[in-house]
């Protein structure tokens, strides 16, 4: 008799509260949450503005994945060439992609296969290469989006910077040099030494 009077005293003041109904409770409708701000677009070349994702690649961790055009129409992922070497090799301008021909080649005699990304129009590249078989993959990134996703996107001026990615077997990073431009030589020996050891 006291436990039903004490749950029939607690249950009381539960019933009298506005929105109790049936053992559902629902709170009272307030203003909706403002919705997260937009991040500023970096500024375009008299198109229409985009914010792109940026990041910086890190040495030990997983290869940000992408899917690419190539300069015959294929698409190609990134994560479908695990099990080869890979060096990404990233150039701001189509013209720097003949400076990458010697370096794919001798890349190509230790088993590390070269694949270019270019800031630009698949078309544009496959006039540049037409009629020659390069020793590389080249790629077409004509929004930006994934040179961005590896940290080589200049957001002030939006063109692309030269870098490249070594990527493992595995797909993890093994060497990363962002922003700058090696000797195809020196690029050559850093690639053999951490491939091989030697």
């Amino acid at each position: 008799m006291l436990r039903t009077t004490i749950a029939s005293l607690l249950l009381l003041p539960a019933l009298a509260l506005p929105g109790f109904a049936q053992g559902d409770f629902k709170p009272p409708l307030g203003p909706a949450p403002k919705p997260a701000p937009k991040p500023t677009p970096p500024p375009d070349k008299g198109g229409p503005a985009r914010a792109r994702v940026s990041e910086r690649v890190a040495i030990g961790e997983r290869a940000p994945d992408f899917e690419l055009f190539t300069t015959d129409g294929r698409t190609v992922r990134l994560s479908r060439m695990r099990g080869d070497w890979i060096m990404l090799v990233f150039v701001e301008r189509r013209d720097s992609l003949r400076s990458v021909e010697a370096m794919a080649r001798a890349l190509s005699s230790i088993g590390v296969r070269t694949v270019t990304v270019c800031f630009d129009k698949p078309q544009a590249l496959a006039r540049l290469l037409a009629g020659r078989d390069p020793g590389f993959l080249a790629l077409a990134d004509p929004t930006g989006d994934i040179t961005a996703l590896y940290g080589l996107m200049d957001p002030l001026r939006d063109e692309g910077q030269p870098g490249f990615v070594l990527v493992t077997p595995r797909g993890d990073v093994r060497l990363a040099l962002l922003g700058v431009t090696l000797p195809r030589e020196d690029a050559s020996r850093l690639v053999q030494f951490a491939v091989t050891g030697e």
